[in-house]
This record gives structure tokens, sequence and C-alpha cells, in this order.
């Protein structure tokens, strides 16, 4: 289920307006709305817990793992990390899902993304192609 139908499920279920849950989340009725209609999502985890508390969810019913790696990296990186976390997460799910590639194309994609994050994780450092091929 989409951020938007869990939020907006989840107020109406707690008989809560969209002005109380903005007041309590310390942001605007128009963002909340905006929220519930899927223009937008919260930038940072601090109004995603916000939204959780009120609600009496946690955060992770809420944030997807796509939600929640493009949310660390902003706030590791600042919003120029987020964004560009944003737009790999897109271009992957739009090559895995919405591309035509064969399946053994995706599988060495995956297995290169996987390769690159054992190398960051193991060696502690940034990849670099000209060194790491």
């Amino acid at each position: 289920m989409a951020f938007a139908n869990k939020l907006k499920e989840l107020r109406e279920a707690n008989n809560i307006t969209q002005e109380q849950l903005a007041k309590y989340c310390d942001v605007s009725l128009k963002t909340i709305s905006r929220y519930e209609s899927g223009q937008t999502r919260p930038r940072y985890r601090k109004t995603y817990d916000a939204l959780a508390e009120a609600l009496g969810t946690t955060h992770d019913y809420l944030v997807t793992d796509e939600e929640d790696f493009i949310l660390k990296a902003r706030e590791r990186y600042g919003n120029a990390g987020g964004k560009d976390a944003e737009e790999m997460v897109e271009g992957v799910i739009g090559l895995m899902a919405g591309g035509e590639i064969p399946e053994e194309d995706k599988k060495a994609i995956l297995d290169a993304i996987s390769e690159a994050y054992y190398i960051a994780k193991t060696e502690n450092r940034k990849y670099n192609p000209h060194k790491d091929k």
C-alpha cells in the first residue's frame, strides 16, 4: 500500500482531521493534503516519525525500504545526496520493472550493485571506476 493511502487510512481510523495532524507534525495543512493525494512525501525522517507517533504506528510501517534509503542519503549527504539516491532508486526500478531488459541482464545489474556494495562495506572506501576494473 502506498504511503498516501496508509496515511489517509490511519488518519481517518484515528478520527484525526488533516488540520489536527498538520499541527501535531508542525507542517501545513496543504502539506498533509499533498501527502494524502500522493503529490509528495516527507523529505525528512523527523516528519515520518511525527506522523507515525500521531497516528499510533511505526516509522517502518510508513516508509518503504527505498524511501528509507533516500532519507538516510539526504541526512548523511545533504539534499544533493538525497536527490542522487532518489534518481538512482527510480532508475533501478525503471530498469528492473519497466524496461525490456532480459532476465540475465537484470541479474548482471544486480551482481554489479552487490559487488559495489561489498567493496564499500568491506574495504570502507569509495568505488573508483578507473582503479576497480
